[in-house]
């Protein structure tokens, strides 16, 4: 890893450019002390908020983070990586000290199994950066299956709604570009394919992107986001969509097949869980874990409380019970939540933030933070609109899995034969119930029922949007006809489009935005479909309809 300050790293190059002198002392501790007081590629840079930010014990030894996929041939003699893992140590003893503690202690190579150049940084670290490469072949070398799972893609459609077939939303939502007036999801919305295909899939999408929504699709866009490095940004709000793309085509051309990585939710230094978005660390800090939860709910004061809950034991030696629903939903929550992620409608700022509030409180929040800017004007209606972005964790909140201490793993993540983690096929509990809802400590042999009675939770909310989005359409058919024609009364339209504009995001937030057709939580769906259709019917009585 390199040195964050370019003048040290400077002095490094001017005392450390002869590899022959390294190489004839690279064993010897006498070399070590004199590129200590040299400076030899200088201090370690302070570790970025997504190095310190949240790890986890390895139960299902998954926790590995960089690296190259060929840098097992840069080095085999014993001496030799012991004398590079005490140059590391020279400059990077913070590291090393992770690495020593951790699970990933007896590496062969230590550092060079996860660090490409390695040994020609030691020899010019001014010049040359130890690359850390986020590929997924880098930890399948001892996690295969992970790789393996994590990659798998049954193109299969198990129930109704959703699926890993790449179909248009607009097929069940045959309404949606009338009603979303000139947002950009009218050009494109298809419903999400594996996981493995995000960043791929996000590339190839006909509308226009912005580079914050790459932290969610590029492991390594969000573990460099809004870092500097050497004195450079690598990506972050300045950084154009388009150039972070090459970015990622040039120095990590294989994770395009995957996007996301292990290192995503482990820490490869120190084999523990943690959490690399940072809007999600700061979001957790400001208003903890669980908001709407007080028993659940834990604030922690610091980057490394939060990441000591994530990681604690009991005395088993195994995580609590309390560890295990964090890692298992706080992990997945890097993503799988409401945020801003644009310009907005005043095209001045690029925004990156997470509310971490309930739908009940968003339209408050925005509107106090960003006067309701941040998303887009509806062309049909000419008011500001709220967008959501796919809000699984906040929906989820409070509902009955919740309350049961459920989390995104145990019901996305299926159990694996006994003495084996979790599989890492991230997927829907609709096409493995036995190993998700039929875990012993849920619904076991009742599996199968419990997924029917699931679908016709789906059906049943469906069915309901379904009657709120022909009300919408009919309603904003009507206000773009009155519009038009003018001679209406104007403070009665104004009042009918912002219900309009409530009832479109009371809708598309739940059942459109929103991922599992209503199933993790019925009764909020059921009671967001009410508040929908309560608009538009207050917008139907103002328009004579």
């Amino acid at each position: 890893m390199a040195s964050s300050d370019p003048s040290s790293a400077a002095v490094g190059n001017a005392r450390c450019k002869s590899r022959e002198a390294m190489e004839s002392t690279r064993s010897t501790l006498s070399w070590i002390l004199a590129a200590a007081v040299a400076g030899c590629g200088g201090d370690e840079p302070a570790a970025p908020v997504a190095d310190s930010t949240l790890d986890t014990p390895a139960e299902a030894d998954t926790s590995i983070d960089d690296g190259a996929t060929d840098v097992a041939t840069e080095t085999t003699d014993a001496s030799t990586d012991s004398a590079t893992k005490q140059l590391c140590a020279t400059c990077h003893a913070t590291y090393m000290a992770k690495l020593d503690a951790g699970k990933h202690k007896d590496l062969k190579s230590r550092c060079l199994d996860c660090h490409k150049d390695a040994l020609a940084h030691q020899v010019d670290p001014g010049t040359v950066k130890a690359s850390v490469d986020f590929s997924l072949d880098v930890c399948a070398t001892c996690h295969a299956d992970h790789k393996t799972q994590f990659l798998y893609d049954d193109k299969a459609k198990p129930g109704k709604y959703g699926g890993s077939i790449k179909t248009s939303k607009y097929l069940d939502f045959p309404a949606y570009q009338h009603l979303m007036g000139g947002h950009g999801f009218t050009l494109e919305y298809n419903e999400d394919t594996a996981h493995a295909n995000a960043l791929k899939d996000h590339i190839e999408i006909k509308r226009r992107q912005n580079a914050v929504c790459l932290q969610c699709k590029s492991t390594a866009v969000a573990y460099y986001w809004g870092e500097l490095r050497r004195g450079q940004p690598t990506f972050g709000k300045d950084i154009s969509w388009a150039d972070s793309i090459t970015k990622i085509k040039t120095n990590w051309p294989s994770t395009i097949d995957h996007g996301t990585s292990c290192n995503h939710c482990h820490d490869p230094h120190t084999t523990r869980y943690r959490l690399v978005r940072k809007q999600m660390i700061n979001a957790v800090l400001e208003r903890g874990t669980d908001p709407y939860d007080a028993a659940f709910n834990f604030v922690p004061k610091t980057v490394t409380e939060l990441e000591d809950k994530l990681n604690e034991k009991g005395t088993d030696g195994k995580l609590t019970p309390q560890a295990k629903r964090l890692v298992g939903t706080l992990t997945c929550a890097q993503c799988h939540v409401e945020y801003t992620c644009g310009p907005g409608v005043d095209k001045t700022v690029i925004r990156d933030d997470f509310p971490w509030r309930k739908l009940r409180d968003i339209e408050a929040y925005y509107k106090v933070k960003y006067d309701t800017v941040q998303d887009w004007t509806h062309t049909g209606t000419g008011l500001k609109g709220i967008k959501a972005q796919h809000p699984e964790t906040e929906f989820y909140w409070e509902s009955m899995h919740y309350r049961a201490g459920a989390t995104c793993v145990d019901c996305h993540l299926g159990l694996g034969e006994p003495g084996k983690p979790r599989s890492h096929w991230f997927t829907s509990p609709f096409k493995q119930p036995e190993k998700t809802c039929g875990n012993a400590t849920c619904h076991g042999s009742l599996a199968g029922e419990r997924a029917k009675k699931a679908q016709e939770i789906q059906d049943t909310v469906m069915a309901q949007a379904k009657t709120v989005e022909l009300g919408l359409d009919a309603v904003l058919t009507k206000i773009e006809a009155l519009t038009t024609a003018g001679g209406f009364d104007a403070a009665k339209l104004l009042q009918a489009k912002e219900h309009f504009m409530k009832g479109l995001l009371w809708w598309e937030f739940t059942v459109v935005s929103e991922n599992s057709a209503g199933f993790h939580n019925p009764t909020e769906a059921k009671t967001n479909l009410d508040t929908a259709q309560a608009s538009v019917d207050a917008a139907k009585a103002l328009l004579g309809l």
